[in-house]
């Protein structure tokens, strides 16, 4: 990064002085989530550097930018939303003079920062914890003496949400909620100075990881959104074959490949014997599907079709099942058709063991981290 005027001395006085106000994060007027989805899939197959956005910031130390990393890592769940905001205004004072490598570093070391911003450590005498945080996920004001039964850092987490900040309520389902915050206006900070391949992995994840993929054992997205997210990352293969992260880009793949042939344990496509679509309109979008040119999704397509029009007799000839089950019981109707269609589609499952959690924010992390 090349040297400019102001003194790191000057910059962390500019800290100090930033700690004081709690101004909004402004975010770009956005095209909608279609929009913007048709509009990555129209850009060039070549890997090309993004032009730098116009920058009207004050400049800053070289010194400062080299440090930055260090002073992002200092923010912790004890931090107050001003040292967010101050981080926000040098990066973006950075990011102009940073290299490809530096601004990857700096937004995964932002991720993990508000991550541990939004970390609670509720106790035992929190009990009214899900209900306050239920009250702030539905929009309402929750009352100084409900929430004065919280730990002080919850009060303050709440009371953000409340004040329209950067930090809102997500409901996890199964009864959970944890505090998460605009992933979209995270990444407006960086992809500006991101090449086209990694604008548009941390673009496509910011809008669907903004909410919940699972619920109850269930999907919470629809159909038709489980095959435009599979699409995209078999195209997302296809056009940046040496682009950034590409086994995450594969990993996420085969995971909505897998959730659009099997479904999930609360969720399925198919009535149980997998004879009929449950949704008429199903059926239209997988013939659709099946026309796909040079697709591996065309081919599951194609084959899970061919297999809900086999008869029982038909699939017991082409797909013998045992008797018994492992456990040494009749097998039911439910049993059958799933052990058949596992042998029609032998996929494997897609999260094993050791895979990254590409489901949480804008960059794919490791389990059990951040």
């Amino acid at each position: 990064m090349q040297k400019i005027l102001l003194s790191l001395t000057t910059i962390m006085s500019l800290l100090v002085v930033l700690s004081g106000c709690q101004p909004k994060v402004e975010t770009p007027a956005e095209l909608n989530d279609t929009q913007k989805a048709e509009q990555d899939n129209q850009q060039p197959l070549s890997i090309e550097q993004s032009k730098q956005a116009v920058v009207t910031e004050p400049a800053i130390d070289a010194k400062t930018c080299l440090a930055l990393s260090d002073a992002i890592k200092k923010v912790d769940n004890s931090s107050k939303i001003e040292a967010i905001y101050a981080i926000q205004k040098l990066i973006k004072n950075c990011l102009p003079t940073a290299s490809n490598a530096e601004v990857l570093s700096l937004l995964k070391d932002y991720q993990a920062m508000y991550r541990r911003f939004l970390t609670t450590n509720e106790t035992i005498e929190d009990d009214n914890f899900y209900t306050v945080m239920q009250m702030a996920d539905e929009g309402k004001q929750v009352p100084d003496a409900l929430l004065k039964t919280l730990n002080p850092r919850l009060q303050y987490l709440i009371r953000l949400v409340e004040d329209d900040t950067d930090v809102r309520v997500i409901y996890l389902g199964e009864g959970y909620y944890e505090f998460t915050h605009d992933l979209q206006a995270m990444a407006d900070i960086f992809t500006p100075y991101l090449r086209q391949d990694q604008k548009a992995f941390i673009k496509r994840l910011a809008m669907d990881n903004q909410d919940i993929l699972w619920n109850d054992g269930g999907i919470a997205i629809s159909f038709v959104e489980v095959i435009e997210r599979a699409q995209f990352w078999e195209d997302y293969l296809a056009r940046y074959p040496k682009g950034y992260a590409p086994q995450d880009a594969k990993h996420l793949f085969e995971v909505y490949r897998y959730l659009l042939l099997f479904g999930s344990e609360n969720t399925q496509w198919t009535d149980d014997s997998i004879h009929e679509f449950l949704d008429p309109e199903y059926r239209p979008l997988m013939l659709k599907l099946a026309r796909r040119p040079n697709s591996i999704l065309a081919r599951d397509a194609q084959a899970l079709l061919d297999f809900i029009a086999l008869s029982d007799s038909q699939r017991q000839e082409k797909y013998p099942t045992p008797d018994l089950d492992e456990n040494g019981d009749e097998m039911s109707e439910w049993v059958i058709a799933r052990y058949q269609i596992v042998e029609a589609l032998p996929l494997e499952l897609p999260w094993q063991e050791g895979t990254t959690n590409c489901f949480i924010s804008i960059v794919c992390v490791e389990n059990n981290t951040e």
